[in-house]
């Protein structure tokens, strides 16, 4: 069902994308405005007369007890996007986003293994590509291990000098 065939009443789906994890929230379709043409010029009125121009209307939605205002919606799609934001009115349109958005996390999740061996393989190429580079990362290797030994010895050291009497 596209959007000009929304009446109050009817459901509204949204999905909002949050940044940890997305939310959908239901609504019901409290108004809607008429139609108008989407770049409607204000200084020649008709302008336009004869073109295909696309039809774009406000939408108020009542979600969680709060009224919502979606402006400049299509009027001849299904599903929108917005933002943080996707709704439509039709739930089989929806159950097909959360289904695509599933899919494309199952394929980046895939993926992760992948780019962790680029990562660790692109510093081998780098290093075979660039022998600068490549001594430069093992001098930075070789002063941390040596900070590390330096850091030990001083606790070493501080532990001995801690178990030893005091001079009056």
């Amino acid at each position: 069902m596209d959007f000009n065939s929304l009446v109050n009443g009817n459901p509204f789906y949204v999905l909002r994308k949050l940044e940890d994890k997305p939310v959908l929230e239901i609504g019901v379709v409290k108004s809607k405005s008429a139609l108008q043409p989407k770049y409607q010029s204000q200084t020649q009125p008709g302008m336009f007369n004869g073109t295909n121009v696309q039809q774009v209307m406000t939408i108020v939605v009542t979600v969680n007890g709060s009224d919502r205002e979606y402006s400049d919606v299509p009027a001849n799609m299904e599903i929108a996007a917005k933002g943080n934001e996707t709704f439509t009115g039709s739930r089989e349109a929806m159950l097909q986003f959360v289904d695509s958005m599933i899919r494309d996390s199952d394929l980046a999740l895939r993926m992760v293994d992948y780019h962790k061996s680029v990562k660790t393989e692109g510093e081998k190429m780098i290093e075979t590509l660039n022998p600068r580079y490549a001594e430069e990362k093992r001098q930075a290797m070789a002063i941390s291990e040596l900070e590390r030994r330096q850091l030990e010895i001083s606790e070493k050291l501080d532990s001995i000098l801690s178990m030893m009497p005091k001079k009056n």
